[in-house]
């Protein structure tokens, strides 16, 4: 094991720098390039088919088309390529430093196309699965990083965590295709280095890993342990140099701005430096048990093939060349770079702010959920709205209840809509939260506006859930016969519902509740603002948002770094579990100084 491991580090060092230059620019372009692809590829599609907005409501409906499909696949197929090429380049470099050769970035790029387009002109459509097998156990941790900023596949992640249950089937299921992946990352060798096809490649790498298969899969877990420890340190280190340099560089508030915004380019960059480091180790390790049996054919690097064949390149010489193409690379990809993080004009100076607080839930940090005992609890946060849910029971009273079915809140495994309110009422809503509430109530809308009239404004959230359509009407009546119609806010998921509600009574301020921020929102004229997971919102959106003259109100916002930069963005209120916490960050008030330990836990989200 130890002679492996001295082999693989030695293939490293040799060529450290290439590698280091190759992956740092050919990552970071790879990434940019495919999040551009998928932003215009769901804007495409959505126009095509007349969608003003990717929302909850349509994303299965538009996912469907055709036209997503195919557009879809083609980025796909453009990231396996991408893939290819690096793959293809690594190896490269890897057999040249076995042999004790320098190669440079260039080369890299060079050899990683070529090798490349002779394995797609040997292999046809079977190339396609070869990467596709091998890609997710040699990138997890890239995908685990970035994939939250593709917004429509961490959506897509989110929905599918929600179907599957339990979750350790899901769980299981992963875990079979990355082992399943380990198993064909050992073809590799064979398809790209010899130019195998993918078929014989696969066999070919299936025998090699059966030779010595109890050694190798202990060599990739303790290199895996020692590649996660070293991304850790690698991080906490570089957030503390940025920490430090804002502390250094900013005064006042803006420091916590600052550390905000460098920090979320660093976790970014994070995914790509984790994911650059697992590929180079792990195809390395790959590579090193593969030349053990196999005896390597010495090469020449592309730039000398290329120098040979051109008087004129050889007048120039091969480093020369060589580090002009590099460096022609990374001042390209570093002008695009400045232009990128200067139009994210993220506010580094926090602005004096008139932003509102809603309680989650009617309060749920300190009382349960949705009931009388939390939102007695949020009129003492000083919070400016509490966020209600509301449902209709069997009978068509109005309850308030977040989820279909009671049975995570009052132990009954039973929806709402299978039960009359004089049921209801027996229930204990209280116990599973904290002994003390034992006996509380599920409310009704009209209790809750009873308890509530001068005291607190409400955001009411009409649950869709395909047995209560004629739910808003009855919601609209009981606002009206209360005089609450100033003193609340409609929103919904379901965009018909808040159509329903200017319909009934124009006077009734909407929000439409929306979890992904594609296409265009002008469109959405029910809506008087928008109630937009914190993740998805940024300074575009807002900007947007404002320009139609509505507001933006983030939910579910907790912690500090969070609150802050919706703060920053200019969001005009936020949903949160913890109203005093918000209070403070917007009074710029902490429990302690803001200093470096202080700083260092925004940055870390903590």
């Amino acid at each position: 094991m130890k002679q492996i491991f001295r082999s693989m580090w030695r293939a490293v060092k040799k060529n450290m720098v290439s590698l280091l230059l190759f992956e740092t620019g050919y990552r970071t372009a790879s990434f940019l390039l495919v999040m551009h692809a998928v932003s215009a590829a769901v804007d495409y599609s959505l126009k095509a088919q007349n969608f003003s907005y990717l929302t909850a409501e349509n994303y299965l409906k538009f996912l469907a088309s055709p036209l997503s499909v195919v557009l879809l696949l083609g980025i796909l197929i453009l990231i396996l390529l991408l893939f290819l090429i690096e793959i293809s380049a690594l190896l490269s470099c890897f057999r040249h430093s076995y042999q004790g050769r320098k190669i440079y970035t260039s080369d890299m790029l060079i050899e990683g196309v070529k090798r490349s387009w002779d394995f797609l002109k040997n292999s046809h459509v079977s190339w396609f699965w070869c990467i596709i097998l091998a890609a997710p156990f040699l990138s997890i941790y890239f995908l685990i990083r970035e994939i939250s900023y593709i917004r429509v596949l961490e959506f897509t992640a989110r929905q599918i965590y929600k179907i599957v249950s339990p979750h350790w089937i899901l769980y299981g299921l992963i875990g079979i295709i990355l082992l399943f992946s380990f198993l064909f990352i050992f073809s590799l060798p064979y398809c790209l280095l010899e130019e195998q096809k993918s078929r014989k490649g696969m066999k070919d790498g299936l025998k090699l890993l059966k030779r010595q298969w109890k050694k190798t899969l202990l060599g990739f877990v303790l290199l895996h342990i020692g590649m996660l420890v070293f991304i850790a340190l690698v991080y906490v280190l570089v957030l503390a140099g940025m920490t430090g340099i804002a502390m250094l560089t900013k005064s006042g508030s803006s420091v916590v701005s600052s550390v905000l915004i460098y920090s979320s380019w660093i976790d970014m960059g994070l995914g790509i430096f984790a994911g650059a480091v697992q590929l180079i180790c792990s195809l390395a390790f790959v590579y090193v048990v593969y030349a053990r049996f196999h005896v390597q054919p010495r090469t020449e690097a592309a730039m000398e093939a290329i120098i040979r064949n051109h008087i004129w390149f050889s007048k120039v010489g091969r480093r020369k060349i060589a580090a002009a193409l590099t460096l022609l690379l990374l001042l390209g990809e570093g002008t695009y770079l400045v232009v990128l993080a200067s139009s994210h004009d993220s506010a580094v100076n926090s602005l004096l702010t008139t932003m509102g607080v809603t309680a989650h839930r009617g309060g749920a940090l300190m009382a349960p959920e949705n009931t009388i005992s939390s939102l007695g609890y949020t009129i003492d946060s000083g919070a400016d709205f509490a966020e209600i849910d509301v449902q209709e029971t069997k009978d068509g009273e109005l309850v308030l209840l977040h989820d279909n079915s009671l049975k995570r809140t009052a132990g009954v495994n039973k929806n709402v809509w299978e039960m009359d309110y004089a049921e209801i009422e027996k229930l204990d809503a209280g116990s599973s939260f904290h002994k003390k509430f034992r006996g509380e109530k599920i409310p009704t809308l009209d209790e809750v506006l009873k308890f509530c009239k001068g005291r607190l404004d409400l955001n009411i959230e009409i649950k869709y859930n395909g047995k209560n359509k004629g739910i808003v009407k009855k919601v609209v009546r009981v606002i009206e016969q209360n005089g609450f119609e100033d003193h609340c806010v409609i929103t919904s998921m379901n965009y018909g519902f808040l159509q329903q509600v200017k319909k009934a009574n124009p006077n009734i301020r909407t929000g439409y509740i929306m979890t992904m921020t594609y296409g265009s929102i002008s469109r959405i004229t029910a809506a008087d603002f928008f109630s937009v997971k914190y993740t998805y919102i940024d300074e575009e959106f807002v900007r947007e948002a404002h320009s139609l003259g509505k507001e933006v109100h983030a939910w579910t916002v907790n912690y500090r770094g969070d609150i802050k930069r919706m703060i920053d963005v200019g969001a005009d209120n936020i949903i949160t579990d913890n109203p005093v916490l918000v209070r403070k960050v917007m009074n710029r008030e902490s429990e302690t100084e803001t200093g470096f330990w202080e700083l260092m836990k925004y940055a870390l989200r903590i």
